[in-house]
């Protein structure tokens, strides 16, 4: 469906694309705006006070304006693959959750509708007919037989029982338009939330199927005879779902591909905006590495959409790798109110609600899971002010900002990078630096991030895990868009059997489960206890005093990080501790600890531990951690989400900002 954006709660909003680029680099600025003369300049977002940068603006439109996008996955079928005035259309079907009257098929003026209460509508020479009644989540076989005097609808179960068949006089008419289901072709009603799976056309002298690949999501679908039209899919629905074959002995797309051709059709998909640019930045050859935006000043006021730019040539021995991931997997989350308490308000989820923007937390109006997003959208809670409601506190971008500034302050110079470049160029992106810092929240990872970082670390390179939560999601990219499989959790349940990424045809889920990539590997820790609750101090073990890695704590006391941003600490939110387990690294030294969280942090009840409730008990903590890796490195983990929140304000020092000039002073030489 074809909406104008609402902009009563943010004036200006839009995306930079690419998000990250080199110095010496163009990228392209996507707007929607209130104000059609609304000042635009670029600032540096990683310093105490946002610095105007000199880059040129090249604007590619007269005036900036107020965008239109479509809501809704549909399918259309060509006109060209009619090939006779008399045919039969032939599919498999299965409705979901719908609430109002929506399309399921539309051949020039001869609409088949679903209405809510689940009654299959015939619109025949505007006259209405009813076919049948039809259950949700129960596949269905649809035929629409057309000639120039009537139209046919037969609707049969699975097992090829008919439920109901008529046939339906109509003036003869040629029908010249393209075949449309689950949608309208001028995007002017609502879309359909269903399952689709093989569709034949069948005439007197041809027939021409269309199967859908297990491989997504693609935007046309050829037919099984080679040379026909492709089917065209409008949106990006959901590719390697169960289809009428599944029985549930197989869960791996690859192994019966037939049991997963089937696509899910959500009336509030979306396949990326297809926004033209409404301008160009034209960064420096030489400019600084770090987080920029361009700022547009309205009559309402300021918004600013932040990018990343990256060394044309490596400025530093370390590297700060955002986690664009995450960014992405939570932008223009809705966080609706009756389900989650809001302690605090944010313009970016007030917008998303009114435009019914979804993130990969978010589910869809038939209650499936959000499994896919795109870089190619607004991003509004991508800003460095951005206020996380159930926390009250910065998240995310406006907190990764804090460590930038922080170094910035203190004269250290580090290069920026996203975790997209890693996943794009691998160890290559890494390979320059001898330590490697993540942000605050760095939990979705792909397969490609994980093997560069994997190269990197077994190069002799370090890491400085400064989040918690981290290295949790498995995602997987294909150009813009992002996907994400969950299995059964508090977020969004995956249905049975559709935990494989289509885009790879790897397991999804999380990284603990997959094997190869537990987390306590990697960093020593595991993501076990989240509230929003009050954050925590740490507080110095033994291990801190060694020789080995007293220098980590030069002019720390005992206790440390009793304050911050994030919930008013240094561990809170999402923290990680120590498991005793095998993949535990055997020289790994607990450096810290922080415990006496409230009643409100509870250990995750997926997690398994081999002592039950007395462990679980003892698991309500953080653990930092630090050890060096077979290859020389060192790898370090703070184990917090709030952690980066403690670095002292400008002006400030604290013991959490001492820790970090240390760790940093050992690698700039």
């Amino acid at each position: 469906m074809r909406k104008r954006l609402n902009h009563d709660a943010m004036a200006a909003v839009g995306f930079i694309e690419p998000w990250s680029v080199k110095a010496g680099s163009v990228t392209g600025a996507f707007l929607s705006c209130v104000d059609p003369k609304a000042s635009v300049r670029i600032v540096a977002l990683d310093r105490d006070e946002a610095e105007a940068v000199d880059w040129e603006i090249a604007r590619l439109s007269d005036a900036l304006s107020i965008r239109e996008y479509d809501l809704g996955s549909w399918a259309e079928i060509p006109a060209t693959a009619l090939h006779s005035d008399v045919y039969e259309l032939s599919l498999e079907i299965l409705f979901t959750r719908n609430e109002t009257e929506k399309p399921v098929i539309a051949i020039g003026p001869l609409l088949l509708n679903l209405e809510p209460d689940g009654r299959l509508v015939a619109v025949v020479e505007g006259e209405s007919h009813t076919i049948a009644e039809v259950r949700n989540e129960r596949w269905y076989q649809l035929d629409v037989s057309v000639s120039p005097g009537w139209v046919g609808y037969r609707v049969r179960r699975a097992d090829q029982q008919v439920v109901a068949e008529c046939t339906i006089p109509r003036v003869a008419a040629d029908i010249t338009d393209s075949i449309c289901i689950g949608g309208v072709s001028d995007r002017s009603h609502q879309t359909l939330n269903a399952r689709l799976s093989r569709i034949r056309l069948i005439s007197a002298d041809h027939e021409t199927e269309w199967r859908f690949p297990t491989r997504g999501p693609v935007s046309d679908i050829p037919p099984v005879q080679q040379g026909g039209p492709a089917i065209t899919l409008h949106n990006a629905p959901t590719f390697a779902v169960a289809s009428p074959r599944f029985t549930g002995e197989i869960h791996d797309p690859r192994l019966a591909p037939d049991h997963f051709d089937a696509i899910h059709l959500h009336d509030d998909d979306f396949g990326g905006f297809d926004w033209a640019a409404d301008m160009t930045v034209h960064i420096h050859e030489d400019a600084r590495s770090g987080v920029y935006a361009l700022e547009i000043k309205t009559d309402r006021g300021v918004e600013r959409l932040p990018f990343f730019v990256r060394p044309r040539v490596p400025q530093s021995n370390v590297a700060v790798l955002l986690p664009t991931a995450t960014y992405l997997a939570y932008a223009d989350e809705q966080l609706p109110p009756h389900r989650y308490p809001w302690h605090g308000s944010d313009r970016a989820h007030l917008f998303a609600i009114d435009n019914n923007f979804l993130s990969l937390y978010d589910t869809h109006s038939d209650l499936s899971g959000v499994s896919l997003t795109s870089s190619r959208r607004p991003r509004a809670t991508l800003r460095d002010d951005y206020h996380y409601p159930l926390s009250n506190s910065p998240h995310l971008l406006s907190v990764d900002l804090q460590l930038l500034k922080f170094y910035a302050r203190h004269g250290i110079a580090v290069d920026v990078l996203t975790d997209r470049d890693l996943h794009d160029e691998g160890l290559e992106s890494l390979s320059p630096y001898r330590l490697v810092l993540t942000g605050s929240h760095p939990e979705y990872w792909s397969s490609a991030m994980m093997n560069g970082l994997d190269r990197y670390l077994g190069s002799g390179g370090s890491l400085g895990y400064l989040g918690g939560n981290g290295f949790y999601w498995v995602v997987a990219f294909d150009g813009d868009k992002m996907e994400l499989r969950r299995g059964k959790n508090d977020i969004w349940s995956g249905r049975p059997g559709e935990m494989h990424l289509s885009m790879t045809g790897e397991p999804g889920g999380n990284w603990e489960d997959r094997g190869n990539r537990h987390p306590q590997a990697l960093v020593g820790v595991t993501y076990v206890i989240m509230s929003f609750g009050p954050s925590r101090p740490y507080r110095r073990l033994k291990g801190s005093y060694g020789a080995e890695y007293a220098w980590l704590f030069d002019g720390v006391g005992e206790v440390f990080g009793d304050g911050g941003t994030v919930l008013g600490g240094a561990a809170g939110y999402e923290v990680d501790a120590v498991l005793r387990s095998e993949d535990t690294p055997a020289n790994l030294v607990r450096l810290a600890v922080a415990d006496g969280f409230d009643d409100s942090f509870q250990v995750r009840p997926d997690l398994w531990l081999v002592d039950g409730e007395a462990e679980r008990a003892a698991m309500r903590r953080s653990d930092m951690t630090i050890y060096r890796h077979e290859a020389g490195g060192l790898v370090f983990s703070a184990s917090s989400v709030a952690w980066i929140g403690a670095l002292p304000a400008p002006g400030d020092d604290n013991d959490v900002g001492r820790i970090m000039l240390n760790l940093v002073g050992r690698f700039r030489a």
